[in-house]
């Protein structure tokens, strides 16, 4: 989808300016800028948070768009459900789904890692919100498990945005 590059484009050709001129008001490099609107790139909170006032627009509508891009609705719907079912949970969803598949079948995170052939300290830190889930490491995560890729994303979408966020996002699509 183009959702974001839609929405600038529309809200820029309303003010009259380009994202060559977004992008020196925001004093940014203009090829990144550009990557990042269509998708190919991440948008760093800080960028995000620059942007917002100029397009009048809150930092949680631009992560919305950006959420409805990257994420199917499946995935969407899969976050919203996993949110609420974990309310009051002080532990990240992702950490929890995975322990309990992993105790159910008598597995620790060392046996995971070995069969997922990936370092254990890098998969602790993915599992624990301490660095992000590589691709690599969600198609081993899949595979060894048996669950769906889509499930595990939506574990870690859960994770990271507020209901409404990932709600808002859901009407999106």
């Amino acid at each position: 989808m183009q959702i974001v590059q839609n929405k600038f484009d529309e809200i820029l050709n309303k003010k009259n300016l380009s994202r060559y001129e977004l992008n020196k008001i925001i004093n940014y490099y203009e090829s990144d800028l550009n990557k990042m609107i269509k998708g190919q790139k991440h948008f760093p909170d800080h960028i995000i948070e620059k942007i917002a006032p100029i397009l009048d627009v809150s930092v949680n509508e631009i992560k919305i768009w950006i959420l409805a891009d990257k994420y199917s609705k499946e995935v969407l719907e899969l976050a919203v459900k996993v949110k609420k079912e974990s309310k009051g949970s002080d532990k990240l969803i992702l950490t929890t789904k995975i322990d309990e598949i992993l105790q159910s079948r008598n597995m620790s995170r060392t046996q995971l890692s070995k069969l997922a052939k990936y370092d254990q300290s890098s998969v602790n830190k993915m599992l624990t919100g301490k660095s992000s889930v590589s691709k690599t490491v969600l198609t081993k995560l899949s595979i060894t498990l048996e669950i769906p890729e889509n499930e595990i994303k939506s574990w870690i979408v859960a994770d990271k945005y507020p209901l409404k966020v990932i709600e808002s996002a859901l009407t999106l699509l």
